[in-house]
């Protein structure tokens, strides 16, 4: 007798199994509710009510349906309401960025170093003067804010680091102290004079005058929109004031030869020396839309495994291994996913390694991975949330996280307002600051900084998710029961008093 009563208690307490496609109702479901089959009946007779009154109904202008008709005037005003207020919200923060941006061009950082400083045989140093009122015009310092280093300052800092001059100006600008550099040599004016002078035809015009060094790679956006043109302005202002510059070193003296008039009259644009480059446009896929995706994928998750994680939450397992499960399954998603993501920027050749190596694929795989989940586990807990007290908001919380996230990522910070400034702490920048060192030979001086804060994102939102996770929960098993007792109302009333 004990043996059976034995069985009986273990058979009732095995768990319950999943078959994937089929819904195995729990023992507190709502087909055990007391009044479930009559909730079932009133439904139908409200189908079948609410199909005669739609063949044999009265007019949507009745008398009858004026009730019904302010009620519904009033929810399309709430819903036009809501969705003008989110589309001139969100849609502003992108739009807002570049409002006057060509004003703030003059926040970009430039360095300026001059070492032709001294007067040779009577020549004075006529190039680095000219480039200093150049650069310090008014309509050079719109076009950048230009950092005329002391000379004999710059070289003690050169040698301290054990370095040329050049090679400091180099140092500075891929740190990311500046965006662009302009350097003259020493002696350039002179070198000029006597290079003219002579006739020497194999004089490097680009190699003594201004030179530039740059990495359009540090932001490919900034620098091909405001970077470069602001240098490309300032050339054209060094330019115009050739002939004075020229009149002023030369004076008096006299050029006869063909090759003196050919060198006097080629124009001395600046050398450009761009050191790290963004130069295949394969680029555009991971750096710029791949970015975007990203953030689209990152809410899928809740959409494919939605209704999957709810059928287990049902399924009478302990409420402590739904939290542990619904917590893996999500990082095992954004695992895959980001994986996935990496294979496709894998198979088009993209080069991964010119900073790490062999091990470049697998570091851009990882930190793609905290990526998402920062992404994911953020659109996850909101997405829990709207779902909870009006889910059509769902879609405007997809279009902030992408703008929110792309303004301050896609357009340098220093260019923006400082409402903006709130982007250094956002997942995309940081992930596209950190990614960038894996492509390009970029300064990796805040890659601690870029991977430290989307750990901190990984971390918040992992001790975030299981208390979510609980009140999504507990507001729809609420939900439920509320709509269970409305049906009951409803079928009390009878389907000709229920409203639509």
């Amino acid at each position: 007798m004990s043996s059976k009563m034995s069985s009986e208690e273990d058979s009732s307490q095995e768990p319950k199994t999943l078959t994937p496609g089929v819904n195995i109702p729990p023992e507190d479901t709502t087909q055990n509710h007391p009044h479930y089959h009559a909730m079932a009946n009133a439904v139908n007779d409200r189908r079948h009510s609410m199909s005669n009154k739609i063949h044999k109904g009265f007019s949507f202008f009745s008398r009858r349906f004026a009730t019904q008709r302010k009620k519904i005037a009033a929810r399309f005003a709430l819903n036009y309401l809501i969705m003008s207020v989110g589309i001139l919200g969100i849609f502003s923060i992108y739009w807002g960025s570049f409002y006057k941006i060509d004003g703030r061009v003059k926040n970009m950082n430039n360095l300026v170093v001059i070492e032709d400083v001294d007067t040779i045989d009577g020549i004075p140093p006529l190039f680095g003067t000219t480039l200093n009122e150049v650069v310090s015009s008014p309509e050079g310092r719109y076009r950048g804010n230009w950092h005329i280093y002391n000379i004999t300052a710059f070289r003690e800092m050169a040698e301290s680091n054990n370095l040329t001059v050049f090679d400091q100006i180099a140092k500075l600008i891929h740190d990311e102290k500046y965006w662009t550099s302009l350097y003259i040599p020493p002696n350039a004016t002179y070198n000029y004079y006597t290079a003219i002078t002579e006739g020497n035809g194999d004089f490097n015009l680009s190699g003594n005058g201004v030179i530039s060094i740059y990495e359009s790679a540090r932001h490919s956006f900034g620098m091909s929109i405001w970077g470069l043109p602001s240098l490309q302005a300032v050339e054209g202002l060094w330019l115009s004031a050739q002939s004075k510059m020229v009149g002023g070193i030369f004076g008096n003296t006299t050029l006869t030869s063909q090759t003196q008039i050919e060198l006097l009259g080629t124009p001395l644009q600046f050398r450009r020396l761009d050191n790290v480059q963004y130069n295949l446009a394969i680029y555009v896929g991971p750096f710029h839309d791949g970015i975007i995706y990203l953030t689209i994928l990152s809410i899928m998750n809740l959409d494919f495994f939605g209704p999957l994680n709810m059928a287990v939450a049902r399924s009478g397992i302990k409420r402590s291994h739904f939290l542990i499960f619904r917590y893996l399954s999500s990082v095992i998603s954004f695992f895959i996913m980001s994986l996935c993501a990496c294979l496709v920027t894998l198979a088009f050749q993209v080069p991964f390694t010119n900073s790490y190596g062999r091990g470049g694929f697998m570091v851009y795989w990882m930190i793609t991975f905290l990526d998402m989940w920062a992404l994911g586990a953020i659109n996850e807990l909101v997405g829990m949330f709207i779902l909870t007290i009006y889910p059509p908001l769902l879609q405007f919380w997809v279009l902030f996280i992408i703008i929110a996230n792309i303004t301050p990522t896609f357009t340098p910070i220093g260019l923006l307002p400082k409402f903006f400034r709130y982007g250094y702490a956002m997942p995309s920048h940081n992930y596209y600051e950190a990614i960038k060192t894996i492509f390009f030979r970029t300064t990796r001086r805040q890659l601690g900084r870029n991977i430290g804060i989307l750990v901190a994102w990984f971390s918040t939102l992992s001790i975030a998710f299981p208390c979510m996770t609980i009140y999504y929960l507990n507001a729809m098993d609420k939900k439920e029961k509320k709509q269970v007792c409305k049906v009951i109302d409803e079928e009390k009333k009878g389907p000709e008093e229920c409203e639509p």
